[in-house]
Parts: C-alpha cells; sequence; structure tokens
C-alpha cells in the first residue's frame, strides 16, 4: 500500500525544541524497529547533538493519519565556509546511520522523509548520506528534483558470523583458538582473569578504566588518546553511557588480571544477536597474557551461549579482525546536491 493510502505524511522538525519533545515517540519507534541499531536512537543521537550540535535540525518525521510516528530521518544543517550541508545527526561517531522506519511501512516512506527534510533545506548546498550498511533504506531512497552521484562503498565495517548451536572451536581457526587457549593459560598462572560487566554503581570508574586503557594503547602507536583525545567524544561518551545502559543496550567489560584492570570492551547491543563492539582499550605492559584476546573471546563465547548473532567489528580493516575470521561487509555514501548546482566530489 502506498504512503498516501497510509494516510502517511511528512513534516520536518526544525528546532532543539521540538526535537527534544519528541524523544518519548523516537524511542517507542526505536523499539519497534527490529532492524535499528543504538546509533538510531534518541539515547546515542540526542547527547551527540547536546554536544555536537553546532547548526539546524532539519528532522523529518513521518506520521499517519492518527498521530503516530512511523519513522524518522534525523538531519541537521552545518553552515561551512561558503557551504551549508545537510548531514546525519551522529556523522563522524556513529558506524552505522539510516532513517528509522517501522517494518510495515510502505516502500516509499524512506523517499518521503529524504525529499522532505530536502524540501526543507532550500540553504543546503550539498547533502551527503555517510556510513549506510548493507540493507540502509538510504542506499534506495530517492531524492526527487535534487541531484544524485549514485552509491559507492565506503568503509569496510568486519563482522564475525556466529551460528546458534555453533562452538568456539567451530567459529575460530585452530591457531586462533590455539593462542586464546595458551593466553588464558599464562593468564590464570599470573593470578588469574575475571571479566565483569559494568552497573548503574559502577559505570563510572568502569568508564574511566576504558578510557585510561584505551589512552595508553594509542598512546604507544604514538597517537595519544585515540579517538577519544577530544574533550568533546569524551563528554559525548560520559552523557550518553548512563541511558545506553539503563535501556541493555550498552555492554560495558572490563578485563581484570590478579584483580587489575587489564583490557576493557564497550559494546552496544543491537535485535538479532548483533554485538557492535565500538571501542576497546589493553595493558600493552600485559601483553604476555594478551588481554585483548581474552576479552574478545570472551565476548564471543558469550554470543555462542546466547543463541549465536554476530560480532561487528565496525569500521577499519585492522590485522586483528580477520585474524578472528571476520569478514568484510561494506558500508556506503551518497552525495546529492540541489538542481542547477554542479556536482562536486
Amino acid at each position: 500500500m502506498s504512503a498516501a493510502a497510509c494516510g502517511l505524511r511528512a513534516e520536518v522538525l526544525r528546532d532543539d525544541a521540538a526535537l527534544l519533545a519528541l524523544r518519548p515517540e523516537w524511542e517507542a519507534l526505536w523499539r519497534r524497529c527490529p532492524a535499528a541499531t543504538p546509533f538510531q536512537s534518541p539515547f546515542w543521537l540526542l547527547p551527540w547533538w547536546a554536544e555536537f550540535g553546532t547548526g539546524q535540525p532539519r528532522a523529518a518525521a513521518l506520521r499517519d493519519g492518527a498521530g503516530w510516528l512511523r519513522g524518522l530521518l534525523p538531519l541537521y544543517l552545518l553552515p561551512e565556509g561558503e557551504e551549508t550541508k545537510l548531514l546525519p545527526m551522529g556523522i563522524g561517531l556513529s558506524d552505522y546511520l539510516d532513517v528509522l522506519l517501522e517494518p510495515e511501512a510502505p516502500a516509499e516512506a524512506a523517499s518521503l522523509l529524504l525529499r522532505a527534510a530536502l524540501e526543507a533545506s532550500p540553504e543546503a548546498t550539498t547533502c551527503d548520506l555517510t556510513d549506510l550498511p548493507p540493507g540502509a533504506a538510504l542506499r534506495e531512497a530517492l531524492a526527487g528534483a535534487w541531484q544524485d552521484a549514485g552509491l559507492w562503498n565506503s568503509d569496510p565495517c568486519p563482522v564475525l558470523e556466529l551460528p546458534a548451536g555453533a562452538t568456539l572451536g567451530a567459529v575460530l581457526s585452530r591457531k586462533r583458538h590455539a593462542a586464546l587457549r595458551n593466553a588464558r593459560n599464562r593468564a590464570e598462572r599470573a593470578g588469574g582473569w575475571a571479566v565483569e560487566s559494568a552497573t548503574a554503581n559502577t559505570l563510572d570508574p568502569a568508564l574511566d578504566a576504558l578510557i585510561a586503557l584505551h589512552g595508553a594503547r594509542w598512546e604507544a602507536r604514538g597517537e595519544p588518546g585515540g579517538v577519544l583525545a577530544d574533550p568533546r567524544v569524551l563528554r559525548f561518551h560520559r552523557a550518553a553511557a548512563p541511558g545506553l545502559l539503563a535501556v541493555g543496550v550498552l555492554r560495558l567489560q572490563l578485563l581484570r588480571l590478579g584483580g587489575v584492570p587489564a583490557a576493557a570492551t564497550y559494546a552496544l547491543l543491537a535485535p538479532g544477536g548483533r554485538v557492535l563492539l565500538y571501542l576497546s582499550g589493553f595493558d600493552g605492559a600485559r601483553s604476555y597474557e594478551s588481554p585483548g584476546a581474552i576479552l574478545l573471546g570472551a565476548i564471543v563465547e558469550e554470543i555462542l551461549a546466547t543463541g549465536g548473532g554476530e560480532l561487528h567489528l565496525l569500521r577499519g580493516d585492522e590485522a586483528y579482525k580477520y585474524g578472528w575470521g571476520a569478514a568484510d561487509r561494506h558500508n556506503a555514501a551518497r552525495h546529492l546536491v540541489p538542481p542547477g548546482r554542479g556536482m562536486t566530489a
């Protein structure tokens, strides 16, 4: 059935107050969407907007005849020199971005939202839709009168598939499985190892440990602080983490060796057994025990023990990801320009 036959209409929110007022409906819509990730939730995007939102919202909301929210495309306008860019909220820190749509939404719903946002942004000189994972509705959404440079692959996002009923030995190579077993044996001899997950009461110290371990890892590579070097990024994560944890989609885990934090991971949970490994860090001084590998192995085992799923290692083609057996899936991007304006790269 078409959008018109369903009584669907798009409205565009243009200020912070309207965006914040949408939060309860936004959360309810996100919970109804089995393909959605935490990157599309208000628990991620509203803290992002509070920290990085230097432009104006252009969030297209899809409503039915009764006024219920059925879809959402949160974009914003960013003046940048002589250009004004229309961009997705969450850009830069979110590995997967897309329109949020109920499963029952008609096929043209994404196009309806995209066109509404574009038409509400006459000052925009470009629109860049980035970090679109396989299956994203925005890959195919029609842009109306705007010119479309097409779709192209961007960052590889390796994924380790973990089938239901499989064992650790079945999903890892013989070499990787042996290396993990040896690392665990070394850790036992060094005082034992244990994995703990942060709770509301332990979230702040767990975040502190993650930040310290992540920073130390990158400092050893000559890049102090890593992706957390920017104080705005730190403030964002400290603001977002409590909400993400409260709704059960943040899993912040520490590996202790002899009682001392030696590795940490910050993962987001999505329906279908998908675990999105967003940040990690480990103590380089404990490399003999391979604490990072031990913690990653524990995460793989946990996914297998709870019915299988996928471990998403997200943007980047670091060698360790393929050593665990992950295979590339590519995000995509689109570049749109208004009618009459020359196409740019």
